[in-house]
């Protein structure tokens, strides 16, 4: 896959009411509706093409000729740059464009150019679950989700609801002794996130939080990856996502995934914020390996 550089940041993610929706059981009580009954706050979360998926190995279609992804970016490592919140459901770092952006494009995008708009983290309460993509049936710790849009729209609020308007790059963590020390950029602010509404400025130098460097597969010619068409995992739910899910996982300690826990949302601690896997319904999932 290649990769050429950047400064970025990130914006946040979900713009429907708190009140709506949630993770875990429905509160009917309270008209706060779990992921068993999304369609109640948005009609497309009732839809065929949703996600996450499971990736069953054995059912995944190899095309070669899937090729790499291009990721392009304003400097040579791909600097972080932006403002990281708790929006009450995940911590969002969104990029700030003037301070520069990472742009995707390759065969399974149509080679249209796609803007980096935001990193998302979905994580469990226990190392035994978090991610929202599983594989053969196993869920990871956690899942970090890079999303990204068609910049033909002009922005990620014109593209999000478009047949071809968004990509997603999913990377599967596991919990190892190797510590990611560009996730540090992250974890290092989470304590002043921690209350739900809470945000702080992630302007990290360039050794620090880098795509490279957090994910180095970005790096790599011809990294492997599956790829599917989906949906967004959160309401509004629009199916418009090609998703890239990364074979190999990146490693991260048992602290860092810990540090995470520490956010809160007006309902408690923020963990198990993953949508549970949907259907392929006759959809097919393929490998560029």
């Amino acid at each position: 896959m290649a990769f050429i550089g950047t400064a970025l940041i990130l914006l946040s993610f979900s713009t429907l009411a708190k009140s709506t929706w949630q993770y875990g059981d429905s509160d009917l009580a309270q008209g706060v509706y779990g992921p068993s009954a999304w369609g109640n706050v948005a009609s497309a979360c009732r839809q065929a093409d949703q996600s996450p998926v499971d990736i069953v190995t054995k059912e995944v279609e190899s095309d070669a000729s899937l090729g790499e992804l291009d990721i392009t970016c304003d400097n040579d490592k791909g600097l972080f740059n932006g403002v990281l919140v708790n929006n009450g459901y995940e911590p969002v770092l969104t990029a700030d464009d003037e301070r520069g952006t990472c742009n995707l494009t390759g065969i399974p995008l149509n080679h249209k150019n796609f803007k980096l708009h935001d990193l998302n983290i979905h994580f469990g309460c226990d190392a035994d679950r978090g991610s929202e993509h599983t594989v053969d049936g196993k869920p990871f710790p956690a899942e970090l989700q890079l999303m990204f849009y068609n910049t033909e729209y002009g922005s990620y609020e014109n593209a999000a609801h478009l047949q071809d308007g968004l990509a997603a790059i999913s990377v599967l963590v596991k919990v190892g002794k190797s510590k990611n020390e560009a996730l540090d950029s992250i974890v290092d602010q989470v304590d002043d996130v921690a209350v739900e509404g809470s945000s702080i400025p992630v302007y990290t130098p360039a050794d620090n939080l880098t795509l490279a460097d957090l994910v180095p597969d970005l790096a790599e010619t011809h990294a492997p990856f599956y790829t599917y068409k989906g949906s967004l995992t959160t309401p509004p739910c629009y199916e418009s996502v090609q998703w890239i899910v990364m074979k190999n996982q990146v490693t991260v300690t048992k602290d860092q995934l810990l540090a995470f826990t520490k956010l809160k949302s007006k309902k408690g601690s923020e963990c198990d914020n993953f949508r549970p896997t949907t259907p392929l319904n006759g959809r097919k999932v393929e490998a560029n390996f």
